[in-house]
């Protein structure tokens, strides 16, 4: 009984997550396991925003801080920053707090640099050199060639959004509806329980939601 039971939230799962909301045809009930399984995931993303939204409020270490502290620690060309939140994996715990990647003096040479969210303390700094990926250095070509000739820099994008809360992360957008040419900030809102995604433009500074 426990197998068919794990069998069949297994499959709703699947159709859930798959875009199709298809019956299962067993005596014409099969909606009620998609249902389940849809709202088993809508409290699973709740739960995943509150925790965000928790880490975010208790950081001491804003977002133009960490920054700040990367680029001591690995000078270079901010591409990105996010606040990372990995209590629930243990293999990655000791990851938690800020993510800082720095494009150093190589182009091919990226640095990510994790601080720690309360004291600021540089807890470590992984390197990669991808000049012997040439599928990875395509695609990532373009990114590094926009976070070099931005006028606005990542830290200024991270400063100019702070004024709508605290922000959670800093990154060029790649999403077909944000406009172009701008900078993705992720920025969790006085009292709010998840982020609110804004844009700096690049060139201008301006920012957009």
């Amino acid at each position: 009984m426990k197998r068919k039971l794990v069998l069949a939230t297994a499959a709703a799962v699947a159709l859930v997550t798959g875009g199709t909301a298809v019956a299962l045809a067993a005596g014409g009930s099969g909606a009620a396991p998609v249902q389940q399984a849809r709202a088993a995931l809508d409290r699973d993303d709740e739960r995943d925003d509150e925790r965000e939204a928790e880490a975010a409020r208790e950081a001491r270490i804003t977002a133009v801080q960490a920054i700040d502290a990367a680029v001591k620690a690995r000078p270079g060309t901010v591409v990105s920053a996010e606040l990372d939140d990995d209590k629930d994996d243990a293999d990655d715990a000791d990851d938690d707090g800020w993510e800082v990647v720095v494009l150093g003096a190589r182009g091919s040479t990226t640095h990510t640099v994790h601080i720690d969210p309360v004291s600021g303390r540089v807890l470590g700094t992984d390197t990669e050199d991808d000049s012997d990926d040439r599928d990875d250095s395509d695609d990532d070509s373009d990114d590094i060639a926009a976070a070099r000739s931005a006028k606005v820099s990542a830290r200024q994008a991270a400063q100019t959004a702070a004024a709508k809360g605290i922000v959670t992360s800093v990154e060029l957008t790649d999403e077909d509806d944000a406009p172009a040419g701008s900078w993705d900030v992720g920025v969790l809102p006085a009292g709010g329980a998840h982020d609110d995604d804004w844009n700096v433009d690049v060139k201008t500074g301006t920012l957009v939601d």
